[in-house]
């Protein structure tokens, strides 16, 4: 058997992606017996994505490097990605990190709270650089974290930064490559907005949830009307031709989400749900009213929607 040095040995069920058949284990990494296809585990990740899918990825990857990097996200500094969601006042994003930092509140007392002393098997979706991964594996809880990046910054590579341990998966999480009904909790991690069919992935995800688990939605930005999404879309679109000189917008999936889209998900998986919203405090409020009002749309909501 390989040995996991990301977790002590604990690893999820996984299955091909390709053609959902069980997948078996190999001195590198991981093998399916029908493909058949060997998939690596290299520098401590899962690696899931064809050659032909991380080909169609890149150009979208590129973009989102070059946008992040701009906007301060990506750092080579360890002890940044361990405070997360904390960062402090003069981060060019303070705000937002304000914002994921209620989520996370949020999430703790809403959801883990409840557990009391069980520790959960979490599936953090879209983890970027795993930091909500490693908070809940520093809990006690077994995370595994799954994203197409695999960067050293902001992305899966970060995680020796660490000092939990977690599983860290390349792969898409529309064909999120795991056998069903194991995680007690289906996280997308600011990372919803990116799939094409936000009510098909919600409803795809629903097969990877245990047993009175839970399904949850963090931070992707959320309208009640899909034209103030679309509005938010445009907006965005010319700031990142002005701002960072891209001339062709690369887009992958919706770019937003509908509280209708939540709640029909919820509804076909005869679920009910909750959603607690988060703020980055009133001058963050103050600043997005009227910035919605100039722009003659509503402005996002953020938060966490819960269902179970």
């Amino acid at each position: 058997m390989m040995a996991d040095h990301t977790t002590g040995g604990w690893r999820p069920r996984f299955i091909c992606p390709g053609c959902s058949v069980p997948l078996d284990e190999t001195a590198t990494g991981l093998r399916c017996p029908s493909c058949p296809a060997d998939y690596d585990c290299r520098a401590g990740v899962y690696r899931l994505l064809s050659l032909d899918r991380l080909a169609q990825l890149e150009p979208f990857l590129a973009q989102y490097r070059h946008v992040r990097l701009q906007d301060g996200y990506r750092t080579d500094d360890p002890d940044y990605y361990r405070r997360l969601p904390d960062v402090d006042d003069t981060h060019p994003q303070a705000d937002i990190w304000r914002v994921r930092r209620d989520t996370y509140r949020r999430l703790r007392g809403r959801v883990l709270a409840r557990s009391g002393d069980r520790l959960l098997t979490v599936l953090d979706l879209g983890a970027g650089s795993g930091w909500l991964s490693h908070r809940l594996a520093a809990l006690g809880h077994r995370a595994v974290a799954l994203d197409w990046l695999d960067d050293a910054v902001d992305g899966l590579g970060v995680w020796p930064r660490y000092p939990s341990r977690f599983v860290c998966v390349q792969a898409d999480f529309d064909r999120a490559p795991f056998a069903p009904a194991q995680f007690d909790l289906v996280v997308f991690n600011g990372s919803l907005h990116y799939a094409p069919d936000v009510v098909a992935t919600i409803t795809g995800a629903a097969r990877l949830v245990a047993p009175g688990g839970a399904l949850l939605v963090m931070d992707s930005p959320m309208f009640r009307r899909a034209a103030d999404g679309q509005a938010m879309l445009r907006r965005a679109a010319r700031r990142f031709r002005s701002e960072y000189g891209l001339e062709e917008v690369v887009r992958r999936g919706a770019g937003y989400v509908t509280f209708g889209d939540l709640w029909r998900a919820a509804g076909e998986l005869g679920l009910g749900s909750r959603f607690f919203r988060s703020s980055g405090g009133l001058g963050w409020s103050l600043r997005r009213l009227v910035g919605g009002l100039k722009m003659r749309h509503g402005p996002a909501a953020f938060g966490l929607w819960v269902a179970t």
